[in-house]
């Protein structure tokens, strides 16, 4: 054999190696192209399905805080008018007729006395205002005390106290507090449920 035709015959050796070669590339490229098509559209797929996923739970949690800042900004009303409510209260008890307001008085007085023998102390501005009317307030709750069992000796202090409204029931080392604003707050705190109630209807 010529060194020719050895030549010749190596080159389409080497050819048909080359297509051969060149032809399982292709292969392997279509199979590559194949599974990264394949791939992307899972990867697609999974990426719009955990976008869907995090849409929803951004939704969730946005509908959630807006009924929480609703649900804030209707008990802050609520608050608001239970308030005004006792403020009210307060404001009608305040411009009671002295006689009114002494009858309130000696309701508190009896309803909270423990033995009949307290010391009444008022503020100085309703001891000035009804000075003349007192002794007879004094008299008439004794006589409502012995009538409920007590001894019936309660007085009325020389002290004064600082409380706006209202008084302070004193017997030795012992004070219940019925100034105004604590008893406006005590029923407050007692009757919130169903003041709510009564002004919401729930």
């Amino acid at each position: 054999m010529s060194v020719e035709n050895i030549v010749k015959r190596i080159i389409d050796e080497a050819q048909a190696e080359a297509r051969s070669i060149s032809e399982n590339a292709e292969r392997e490229m279509a199979k590559l192209k194949s599974n990264l098509d394949r791939e992307e559209r899972e990867l697609r797929e999974e990426t719009k399905k955990k976008i869907a996923v995090e849409a929803e739970e951004i939704v969730k949690r946005r509908v959630s805080s807006a009924r929480l800042e609703v649900r804030k900004r209707v008990l802050g009303q609520k608050d608001m008018i239970v308030g005004e409510v006792y403020s009210e209260a307060k404001s009608r008890i305040l411009a009671f007729s002295d006689e009114k307001y002494l009858t309130f008085l000696k309701n508190l007085v009896v309803s909270n006395s423990i033995g009949g023998e307290e010391k009444v102390i008022f503020p100085s501005d309703d001891v000035a205002r009804l000075k003349a009317k007192l002794p007879q307030w004094e008299k008439d709750i004794g006589k409502t005390l012995k009538e409920k069992g007590s001894k019936g000796s309660i007085s009325i202090s020389t002290q004064t106290r600082d409380i706006g409204a209202g008084v302070v029931l004193s017997q030795g080392r012992t004070e219940i507090n019925l100034g105004l604003d604590v008893i406006l707050s005590e029923t407050k705190y007692l009757l919130e449920g169903e003041v709510t109630e009564i002004l919401f209807g729930s």
